[in-house]
């Protein structure tokens, strides 16, 4: 392959001041960068087009194809021309797309309102033949001795002992808000009091409940708890719908747990929620990106619907900014069942346990640098409060908390430790320890199960139930957290921040404290949305604590000082503000929201403007949204998938070419997270597992289809995933959504059959260019370029010089397989995130031939520099390229464009012998020569053979 460069391209030194060293060095470029960002952004806003300068043209390798192979690339295009069907041209598409979206595009959302409004407003929901029938049912059912018990059970929880006001404050409001201490039996009963005095009252057949979640989980357990209350089967009077899966109740007379972006899709065919009679939004304070959706739209829908009553529900954490954003609605307060909790402190901790932490130091991960960073800022924090305490604690203590190690679960042993301090010296009760993640909560379930080297773990090892909680888990593995123990023995769930408000654990007396938490964080000046693990708010610890009191007096165990607790922030901050906005954008726009800076304009915490403009342009990129912003087939497409834009565009392009199965891998992993898990020191070996994994495909991505694939051939052996470092529920739970992906996709019809391995699905899926090149059109614009790679003496690693489209240095993240590579038969990458920590990293990355960025990319033209012809993608890459390849590939690029408006307006598989399959096979040439482009020239079987 031609590689010739600018000879001035690689690791120059001059243009800046002498007498810069180091980090000035950095902060110089760094400042550079951003002044010519803002005059690039102010020659748009000034000058126009015109005005804007030109990018510095650098010719990359040729994309030339041989004449042969080129001239077969027409004769697939021609066939696919050939004699084309009506509805293919041009004029018919664009009649049909005005046919099927015109409705879509022309009406806006108060418009959409009021056309359902007139539609529905002869619906009568009253069946007295059903409401007679019900009341017989429920009086028969109050006879029964377990519901007299079971009812007896409800009637001590505090929501009960307030029954007649909150159907009164029900009745006599549209709007209200109950703020409700954790297990004060909100979630479980308000529901029940509404459904059961229209059952009584002889109404009930214009009764339909609706209580929103933020978390799968929840939805199910409580509907389940629900039900078990009522003493029926789930699917009855009570039932859950979550994305892909449900048990539907009734029609009418009905409770409906449904997670909030189930209910968000719903209101696109029914804004005005016509067949609901009582909505209820359930744990509010947690400012999901849903739930303050739902918030905004609620403004709109409720004049509209003067019957329908809603409920808000949410902890004691500032309740009044919902009264306030709900025109100063009346508040209904139920305190909650809490004995006393203690609150200890890590000071207190470790006063109590004498845990000795050895200095972690040398062992961590973290550059110097930013250990550097780290121990100052700790330091800063804890050595005031250190004087100040120095006579309460001894100087043991006082030493321990100056380690930043010392604080939440960086030492997993110390959490173990504290677990065998309360099976010790405690009375029986559950214990709930809250860590940030799933990596966390498997490493103590680890440390307890196999204590090597610990006397006291040895003796309890037999004594503890281990539960894990997580939002991703089985649903069968999470309901078994709610069971009680066997005599003399000791339940310990370790949970994320599920169980802080989602699920109440009935027999928890003791709470660990972590104090840590993922949350996602979006840097809005570079675009770069990142899940980090982070501290807790005030309001969360708060929440923490209340699990504790629930059964008797209990203790909270922070494992953070008082120190900490003081610089923690009062409460979260809301989702939307730190989110990318691509897919909410989408959302808004399938509801006929045609204008996302005015709408999110309106919310309770409203999202800034370049976040929705980021949001807006790449949607834009990726093809969802014309130039003028207006939604796509293919938008409509994407928003209707329960994943990220970037991810849905990917497996749509997988059923085109009939690769199904490694591309769902690649969308499985990125939606959830890699299978691996690296225990510590063990660095180099997971690195080297992952590498035979990869098989030298350059990929992160494609490795975890090859690592799911080797799964698959041990017949799920647990011991191969010990002896790989692989998680067997993350494998699990990647098979589960990989066939949850093809089921979609054959709902949506672009595929014939449901079956993730159905052979017709996939017929491409072992051709290497091919997948690189579909997850680079999923992926894509998230580029990177190779500027140059070069070997350290001594060094088996090599160091890369790279940067992203928009300027940034980034490298490969040192976990992933083509870090410290040393050859690379192309320049280009794609990636889905890239992260800040002491530099930027790419997380993941696929090598990409230039073919593939010029046939799925965007804003590709054809040029000539110095009498050089070329052609580039998005007027940042630039490849060699001769008139007559540049003018075949320009015209297939146009062909794909009518093929992908088609299959948005008519998804279909595309037929093995049709017209459309002709198109394909031009696609498919194009990309295997990309390897091949060193050769002048190839047999014609080489080329008969793709």
């Amino acid at each position: 392959m031609d590689r010739d460069r600018d000879s001035d391209s690689h690791a120059r030194k001059g243009n800046r001041p002498p007498g810069l060293k180091g980090k000035e060095i950095g902060m110089y470029y760094r400042d550079l960068g951003r002044q010519r960002a803002k005059e690039r952004e102010k020659m748009k806003k000034d000058g126009g087009p015109d005005m804007i300068e030109q990018p510095k043209i650098r010719l990359g390798c040729s994309v030339t194809v041989p004449r042969g192979a080129l001239e077969r690339v027409k004769e697939f295009m021609q066939a696919f021309n050939k004699t084309p069907r009506k509805s293919d041209s041009h004029s018919d598409v664009d009649a049909q797309f005005e046919l099927q979206f015109r409705h879509l595009l022309s009406v806006n959302f108060h418009q959409f309102i009021a056309e359902k409004k007139q539609e529905n407003n002869t619906l009568n929901y009253i069946n007295q033949n059903l409401d007679t029938k019900l009341m017989e049912e429920h009086r028969e059912r109050l006879q029964s001795p377990n519901m007299r018990e079971r009812l007896h059970a409800r009637q001590q929880l505090p929501a009960m002992k307030h029954a007649e006001e909150i159907i009164r404050a029900v009745q006599q409001n549209q709007v209200i808000l109950i703020v409700g201490s954790t297990g004060c039996g909100k979630t479980t009963q308000v529901p029940q009091l509404l459904l059961d005095h229209s059952i009584v009252k002889g109404c009930a057949s214009d009764c339909r409940i609706i209580c929103t979640q933020p978390r799968r989980i929840s939805a199910i357990t409580i509907a389940e708890r629900v039900s078990y209350e009522r003493g029926e089967n789930l699917g009855l009077s009570v039932g859950y719908q979550i994305r892909l899966e449900s048990r539907r109740p009734r029609d009418r007379a009905s409770i409906t747990y449904c997670t909030t972006g189930v209910l968000l899709q719903q209101l696109q065919s029914d804004p005005l929620m016509h067949s609901l009679s009582v909505l209820i939004l359930d744990e509010i304070h947690e400012r999901s990106v849903e739930t303050d959706l739902l918030m905004g739209l609620l403004k709109v829908i409720l004049p509209h619907r003067p019957n329908l009553k809603v409920i808000l529900m949410s902890a004691t954490v500032r309740e009044q900014d919902f009264c306030d954003y709900f025109e100063n609605c009346p508040m209904f307060r139920i305190e909650g069942v809490m004995f006393p909790v203690r609150m200890l402190y890590l000071e207190d901790v470790l006063s109590l346990t004498n845990y000795q932490f050895e200095n972690l130091r040398t062992t961590k991960k973290k550059p110097n640098q930013e250990r550097k960073e780290s121990l100052m800022a700790h330091e800063a924090m804890i050595l005031p409060y250190v004087r100040r305490v120095r006579h309460m604690y001894d100087r043991r203590v006082l030493d321990q908390l100056r380690l930043p190690e010392s604080e939440g679960c960086e030492d997993i042993d110390f959490i173990a430790d504290l677990v065998y301090y309360i099976c010790e010296n405690e009375p029986e009760g559950a214990i709930l320890v809250f860590l940030p993640g799933f990596d966390k909560i498997s490493k103590l379930n680890k440390a307890l199960e196999n204590p090597q080297g610990s006397f006291k773990g040895q003796r309890w090892r037999q004594s503890l139930v281990l539960y894990p909680l997580h939002s991703l888990m089985p649903s069968v593995e999470q309901q078994a957290v709610f069971r009680r123990p066997p005599a003399g023995k000791r339940k310990v769930i370790m949970s994320t921040v599920i169980a802080e408000t989602s699920v109440t654990i009935d027999d928890v007396v003791y709470v660990i404290n972590s104090g840590r938490t993922k949350a996602s964080n979006y840097d809005i000046a570079s675009n770069i949305q990142s899940l980090d693990e982070v501290w807790v708010s005030k309001a969360n610890t708060q929440q923490r604590k209340g699990r504790a009191g629930r059964v008797r007096p209990g203790i909270c165990y922070n494992l953070f000082s008082r120190a900490r607790e003081d610089q923690m922030a009062d409460i979260p901050t809301p989702d939307i503000l730190r989110s990318k906005l691509e897919s909410i954008i989408l959302s808004l726009k399938l509801l006929h929201i045609d204008n996302p800076y005015e709408f999110l304009g309106t919310l309770i915490s409203a999202p800034e403007q370049e976040a929705i403009k980021n949001g807006v342009l790449l949607l834009m990129r990726i093809g969802a949204l014309d130039k003028e912003g207006i939604l796509t087939p293919l938008g409509v497409h994407l928003a209707k998938l329960p994943v990220d834009p970037q991810m849905g565009k990917m497996m749509l392009m997988s059923a085109l070419f009939c690769c199904l199965d490694p591309i769902t891998s690649a969308a499985a992993a990125l939606s959830y997270k890699s299978p691996f898990y690296t225990p510590l020191g063990l660095e180099s070996r997971v690195d080297q597992v992952k590498r035979q994994m990869a098989h030298n495909m350059r990929s992160d991505h494609l490795m975890v289809h090859n690592t799911i694939c080797s799964y698959r051939k041990s017949r799920g052996d647990r011991n191969f995933c010990y002896t790989n470092y692989l998680s067997y529920m993350t494998l699990q739970q990647l098979e589960r959504m990989k066939n949850q992906f093809a089921e979609l996709l054959c709902n949506y019809k672009f595929l014939s059959s449901p079956s993730l391995l159905d052979k017709s699905s996939n017929i491409n899926s072992d051709k290497i260019p091919l997948l690189r090149a579909i997850i680079g059109a999923g992926l894509y614009p998230n580029m990177a370029y190779m500027r140059k790679t070069r070997r350290i003496r001594n060094s088996v690693r090599a160091v890369h010089n790279m940067s992203t489209d928009d300027g940034k240095r980034v490298n490969f993240h040192p976990s992933s397989v083509n870090s410290g590579e040393s050859s690379f038969d192309s320049d280009y990458f794609v990636y889905y995130q890239r992260q800040k920590s002491s530099s930027l990293y790419l997380l993941d990355s696929t090598m990409v031939f230039p073919m593939a960025l010029i046939i799925f990319g965007d804003g590709v033209e054809a040029g000539v520099k110095d009498r050089v012809p070329y052609l580039s993608v998005a007027n940042t890459y630039f490849f060699k390229c001769n008139p007559e390849t540049a003018k075949v590939v320009l015209e297939l690029r146009t062909n794909l464009g009518r093929l992908l408006l088609k299959k948005a307006l008519c998804p279909a598989p595309i037929e093995e012998n049709g017209e459309e399959k002709q198109l394909i096979k031009a696609i498919e040439l194009l990309l295997s020569l990309d390897e091949k482009l060193d050769d002048d020239s190839f047999s014609s079987d080489e080329i008969d053979d793709i």
